[in-house]
């Protein structure tokens, strides 16, 4: 008897929590709809400013997530194989963008285009004076979205190239296939399954970049203002509804990558 009202007891208090959790944010979502009302952010959707900022976040995080894969598949291969005593060093200051606050590794980035190695002759100097510069700029919001993306990109491909086999590569090469044969027709098809995963996440996850994007590039209405410039600026002019539709934008894209995400990491396990 003490046992079965332990049980019922024990599921009222799971269940109770996640029906909690979940009517939560129903709620919060219908506030959302009720205050700013379905047809605002309908048109909000659809304006010029927002499908600037959607276009611009699109083509930005597409960039940043290429540059990604085409630093962290190598890095991240290598990173796998290394048994090196330096590899805990390594692994901690390659988690350091994940760890960092993107706020804080914004103001790095800002220091270093502008004022290293020093304020009148800085990076981001010599790249004005290539008619490329940096701050302020677009290619500032690929720079910190790659910065904070970077860091998910290596930890994702790390594991999957650590969960390989590593007798199909000895068997590769006592075959006698170079290591970029058997990297592209033995180890890399392994990971085309993490490596999608990782594509999803990575992509979404520089779409709803902000802190490190607002500090490098600013926000600037019609230049630099991506999707989640464009709900701060939109608050900061009391247009909630402009602000709720660039919401509404990022939280699809978000559930969308997150069931994608989840689809793929099912199908490889």
């Amino acid at each position: 008897m003490v046992g079965t009202l332990g049980n019922r007891l024990f599921w009222i208090w799971s269940i109770g929590a996640l029906v909690f959790y979940v009517g939560a944010i129903l709620l919060i979502v219908f506030a959302c709809v009720v205050y700013a009302g379905v047809g605002d952010i309908a048109t909000a959707i659809f304006s010029d400013e927002l499908r600037f900022s959607t276009k611009l976040s699109v083509a930005t995080a597409t960039v940043s997530t290429v540059l990604s894969l085409l630093v962290g598949i190598p890095a991240s291969y290598a990173l796998a194989q290394y048994r090196g005593r330096f590899k805990t060093l390594v692994d901690t200051l390659l988690d350091l963008p994940i760890v960092m606050p993107p706020v804080a590794l914004g103001v790095a980035l800002l220091v270093f285009f502008s004022q290293f190695p020093s304020p009148n002759s800085s990076v981001d100097k010599w790249l004005q004076a290539l008619g490329k510069p940096i701050v302020f700029e677009v290619p500032a919001i690929v720079i910190a979205q790659f910065a904070v993306v970077s860091g998910y990109s290596l930890r994702i491909l790390k594991a999957a190239f650590e969960s390989q086999d590593p007798r199909l590569r000895d068997v590769a090469r006592t075959l006698g296939l170079s290591h970029w044969q058997t990297f592209i027709w033995i180890e890399l098809p392994q990971s085309a399954t993490s490596l999608l995963a990782a594509t999803v996440l990575l992509w979404a996850r520089a779409m709803g970049e902000f802190g490190a994007t607002v500090v490098l590039a600013s926000a600037t209405p019609g230049k630099t203002d991506v999707l989640p410039i464009a709900i701060f600026l939109a608050l900061n002019r009391a247009e909630v509804d402009k602000a709720l539709a660039a919401s509404v934008v990022l939280i699809v894209v978000s559930v969308t990558a997150l069931f994608l995400f989840r689809q793929l990491v099912h199908r490889r396990i």
